[in-house]
């Protein structure tokens, strides 16, 4: 029930109060360990303001996600033996399990267009509806979105089943700077739901090539 009195029927309710994380009585400040809003502040390799100190996981407040806190305990472990090698990545992927999956990775198109000017960047869209495997087994609600700058790949968002599995190829490519129409080179098994990845690359790769249409009018001139 609201709190105008208004009543609201549901079969199921979904509550996320979120994580806090519980540093009350460890001592860390008398050990001049600095927090912060969300938790122990820490810098890129995980060190508090002690240096000795490491914090990794939802204590630190980066990521609450295992895989993160995963990645961050790992590279921790590196920079204590090896200092400055353990810089941990904050391109971080991440899915919502509802049904379809959401899942994201790198920069949203806002956030993309903030970042390198509207007009460097551009958005590749497409429905699941295109999807041979998605059309077999009758779950077409779902789109994939790549997020171009200056032609590299900076940010996917897909919304279908088994998105958090889709979402590892573009964080791959965006971790190696990869432009869209490098994916068009790879063979994609058919038919499964990352073949859209590959019809975007595809895509992307032909409107590169419609760049050097001269060459072949050229050409035809010259014969």
């Amino acid at each position: 029930q609201g709190a105008d009195g208004e009543r609201f029927e549901a079969e199921e309710i979904l509550v996320a109060a979120g994580r806090t994380p519980t540093i009350d009585g460890l001592g860390l400040e008398e050990a001049g360990v600095l927090l912060g809003p969300r938790g122990v502040a820490v810098d890129g390799r995980m060190r508090t303001s002690v240096s000795s100190i490491y914090a990794v996981g939802d204590v630190a407040g980066r990521y609450h996600f295992t895989h993160s806190a995963g990645h961050e305990a790992g590279l921790a472990v590196r920079d204590m033996f090896f200092p400055g090698k353990g810089k941990v990545s904050d391109l971080v992927p991440w899915t919502t399990f509802t049904d379809p999956e959401l899942a994201h990775v790198g920069l949203t198109v806002a956030e993309a267009e903030h970042r390198h000017g509207a007009e460097k960047v551009a958005v590749a869209r497409v429905d699941l509806s295109h999807s041979d495997r998605a059309r077999t087994e009758g779950t077409t609600e779902g789109r994939i979105v790549l997020v171009t700058a200056r032609n590299k790949l900076v940010g996917a968002h897909i919304l279908a089943p088994a998105a958090g599995e889709m979402i590892h190829e573009p964080a791959l490519a965006i971790r190696h700077g990869m432009k869209l129409r490098e994916l068009a080179t790879m063979i994609h098994v058919y038919p499964t739901m990352t073949t859209s990845i590959n019809l975007l690359a595809a895509e992307a790769a032909y409107g590169y090539a419609q760049r050097y249409r001269w060459l072949v009018r050229r050409e035809k001139q010259a014969a």
